[in-house]
């Protein structure tokens, strides 16, 4: 794992050159020239010390701070995704699977990819060798569990930016109207969105940011962004007015699916991540909403589940209620498959992916694994979507030909690097507090030509208070199932919201996962404005606009108002 170096800026008197100037004025008396160097070495060894303890710091620092998995997503035993020459599936798939052992779960018929799966107990090389002895395979995989780009969380204590506090009661109380409830105050009120402005969310005369700008030309109306992730918070009052479809790809089959009991597999979030990047793209505005405004407000978003929480592989505590409550959202390649197809059918203009994996070309099914993630995306572009992606959490260059992040590099998909906040640059010290800097990539995200990305903010360290400046992002959150108290959904009366922190409905953290919603929001205005624009011809648009920065090298950064002059 590569994290990009730091520039260092020698302060105005190195310790070296004290030491080395001392000895230089050493006396030519032997006794005091001894005395002299037992000095040099105790302040030698001193030097040392020192610079070992700020070393060791400096990596932990960087160890907390990243608590990252290994990005490599697991191969499911006894399921393969059968890949078919020419995009055809045969009529008698069904029969060809039996044949070799197996069992047809699911037909896409759009890229000519089959699912089976066969008992625990058959041989799995033997299986793979039947099934690609069919001249009319051209790839058996197994299919594979992909996981949303980890974030990490800060908290949020309260809701109550931009609310005047209540007057004092008066001696004799009189009828008076109700106030009307806050809306979009994180935006009109404190810099806390600073990602959705900085990624051409503002125009129109709404205040919070500048007066003119891409909202001028359009909010994103008519436009459908289709959110593949954990599902959404559909009471959340920012996702609720633009919510146009609710569906959950998730199989919690014993036989042919993945059970969780951190999840019921619902199409409503339980995770928070789902939230958190739908409300990036398109948080409604207005009266009647909630405190937030994505960069397209305006848009249509289509909810389409494909990861569930499942419990924590990590945690040796007993019982689920604390595995789950630290459990990532992940689900099944063939259901993120799926998903693309489902959005495609409810007429998806944007695709978001905010998740992934890293495949290694070296293995046996690295470049199936590629082959078949390059039909399903450039299918779906061909078919007229945008497809974005966030690049991954990992520190990761992938320069090296060996590994490769999916679907942020498979074929026809634009791909999203983080960036800093100008207004809080990255400082991974301690107790640090936000101070005006160069936009950067921040600590943890993958890079590399190879992705042929563009950057989009995705926050770093240091945070700031609730309604001020901070290098995190803030967004919704999931308060679970209605009417529920935090932990598993073995009953009614329980179910998991945001991430680990309870059932609240706002959220900063950082990660790709942000960077990629906040592109989609930018495509979508994109569309609205020009309906007859390709998708290749949207996605060269947004690339040709990103500003190159030295202080940025890996990827040029979002320019949505020169892409909408």
């Amino acid at each position: 794992m590569q994290i990009p170096a730091q520039p260092h800026t020698p302060g105005p008197q190195s310790p070296e050159a004290d030491i080395f100037s001392s000895l230089h004025s050493v006396p030519s008396n032997p006794a005091f020239r001894t005395l002299r160097l037992l000095w040099f070495l105790r302040k030698l060894i001193v030097l040392v010390a020192l610079t070992l303890i700020t070393v060791i710091l400096a990596c932990a620092l960087r160890a907390h701070a990243q608590q990252l998995p290994s990005p490599i997503g697991a191969a499911v035993p006894h399921r393969y995704l059968i890949v078919y020459r020419n995009g055809v599936i045969p009529a008698d798939a069904g029969a060809r699977a039996r044949l070799a052992g197996g069992r047809l779960l699911r037909g896409n018929v759009p890229f000519g990819i089959t699912v089976l799966d066969t008992s625990s107990g058959s041989d799995e090389a033997a299986t793979i060798a039947a099934l690609r002895a069919d001249p009319s395979v051209e790839y058996v995989i197994h299919d594979l569990i992909l996981s949303a780009h980890s974030l990490i969380l800060r908290p949020i204590l309260s809701a109550t930016v931009g609310i005047a506090p209540a007057p004092a009661p008066s001696p004799t109380p009189t009828p008076t109207p109700s106030p009307a409830a806050p809306y979009d105050t994180y935006y009109t009120a404190s810099p806390q969105e600073w990602a959705v402005l900085q990624s051409g969310g503002f125009g129109a005369g709404v205040p919070g940011g500048p007066a003119h700008g891409p909202w001028d030309t359009t909010m994103g109306a008519g436009v459908r962004i289709a959110i593949l992730d954990s599902g959404v918070d559909r009471f959340h009052p920012d996702i609720a007015p633009n919510l146009a479809l609710n569906l959950s790809e998730i199989d919690q089959s014993p036989i042919t699916g993945l059970p969780s009991p951190c999840d019921d597999g619902s199409a409503q979030d339980q995770q928070g991540h789902g939230t958190w990047v739908a409300s990036l793209a398109a948080a409604a505005i207005g009266p009647g909403t909630g405190l937030l405004i994505g960069v397209a407000p305006a848009a249509s978003i289509l909810n389409i589940k494909v990861l569930e929480r499942l419990p924590d592989p990590s945690s040796a505590a007993p019982g689920f209620a604390t595995q789950c409550s630290t459990g990532q959202a992940s689900g099944l390649l063939s259901w993120a498959i799926q998903g693309i197809e489902d959005a495609l059918q409810q007429h998806a203009d944007v695709i978001n992916l905010s998740f992934g994996t890293i495949v290694d070309l070296d293995t046996g099914e690295g470049a199936g694994l590629q082959a078949t993630f390059d039909r399903v995306t450039y299918a779906a572009s061909q078919a007229g979507a945008i497809l974005v992606a966030s690049a991954g959490n990992d520190g990761v260059n992938l320069t090296p030909p060996r590994y490769i992040e999916l679907p942020a590099q498979s074929r026809s998909v634009l791909a999203v690097v983080a960036s800093t906040n100008p207004a809080c640059a990255e400082d991974l010290t301690p107790n640090a507090v936000c101070v005006p800097g160069p936009i950067t990539l921040p600590y943890y995200s993958n890079f590399g030509a190879p992705l042929n990305a563009i950057a989009a903010p995705g926050g770093s360290y240091p945070d700031g208070p609730e309604d001020a400046v901070s290098g995190w992002i803030r967004g919704a959150c999931s308060s679970g199932l209605p009417n529920t108290t935090g932990g598993p959904p073995s009953d009614p009366a329980h179910s998991f919201g945001c991430f680990n922190l309870g059932h609240i409905q706002y959220v900063q953290a950082m990660g790709t996962s942000a960077s990629a919603p906040l592109v989609a929001g930018a495509a979508a205005l994109l569309r609205a404005a020009y309906p007859a624009w390709s998708p290749a011809q949207i996605v060269n648009a947004l690339r040709s606009a990103a500003t190159p920065t030295f202080t940025l090298p890996f990827a040029p950064l979002l320019n949505t108002p020169a892409a909408l002059p």
